[in-house]
């Protein structure tokens, strides 16, 4: 998170490359700012919880969102000003043309994602996938790196059976046991590992093999050309979000099990 500080501090420059002018300081407030949130343990549910975004007198719509995929056809609807996004799904995003700019690295994905498989299974390499099925949100950091996991390791990702689930799906499909492993995150992977899984392989393992992943705090451009006094506070609130959860880590992991109750 050190490392996330910092860059937030060189992201918090670049919003004021939007545009922000003495004259655009002064502008007119929106009338309201709906801001999509990733259904997952990061400082943003702090920022959220401590109201920071309200300080800046708009009122706030907190939308919650399943996955980066669910987040992009929430913007290709025009239903957010401001999201959240892997950088996977962002990438997505960027080559379809959806009408958003990325502000703020919310957070670097670490054991908050990682590849559960069945403990009865017998899995002990990736290998030992070949012909079980498993799942992952298609479009997704986890989609990406079970992909480049399986291809590292020599696996023809075809010789998986893959299917698109969103994490709550993915817990639904797993005490059915109708799959054998999944590649979600938090507060849903911790569900799966007490009902019969283990911790096979981490998003931060994986970018220390080359793949690192990361969440992209993102912006509607008509938004940031229209309010770039806004994006300025948005991203200074999600800073005090950070700041607070490295300073008050107890309080933190109370906050993080009120606004996820599995979390705990």
């Amino acid at each position: 998170m050190n490392t996330l500080r910092r860059t937030a501090s060189l992201l918090l420059a670049a919003a004021f490359s939007l545009g922000l002018s003495a004259g655009a300081r002064a502008q007119q407030k929106p009338e309201g700012i709906t801001i999509g949130y990733l259904n997952l343990v990061n400082a943003q549910l702090v920022t959220k919880a401590l109201g920071l975004h309200e300080k800046s007198g708009v009122p706030i719509k907190w939308v919650k969102f399943g996955s980066g995929g669910d987040m992009n056809r929430a913007v290709a609807a025009n239903q957010v000003d401001f999201g959240g996004v892997g950088n996977p799904p962002f990438t997505l995003g960027a080559t379809r043309a959806l009408p958003y700019k990325g502000i703020f690295v919310l957070n670097m994905l670490g054991p908050v994602e990682s590849l559960a498989v069945r403990s009865d299974k017998n899995i002990k390499s990736l290998k030992d996938l070949a012909g079980k099925t498993a799942a992952a949100p298609f479009g997704s950091t986890t989609h990406y790196l079970f992909i480049a996991a399986l291809k590292e390791a020599g696996v023809n990702p075809t010789d998986v059976k893959l299917i698109d689930l969103s994490p709550s799906d993915a817990v639904a499909a797993w005490l059915r046991k109708d799959i054998d492993a999944a590649w979600i995150w938090e507060p849903n992977l911790d569900k799966i590992v007490k009902n019969g899984g283990e911790i096979f392989l981490t998003s931060g393992e994986m970018a220390k093999r080359g793949y690192p992943t990361w969440d992209v705090g993102v912006v509607m451009n008509d938004f940031a050309a229209k309010y770039p006094a806004q994006v300025v506070a948005y991203v200074k609130a999600e800073c005090e979000g950070i700041d607070y959860w490295l300073k008050h880590p107890k309080e933190t992991v109370d906050i993080i099990a009120k606004e996820l109750p599995a979390a705990r």
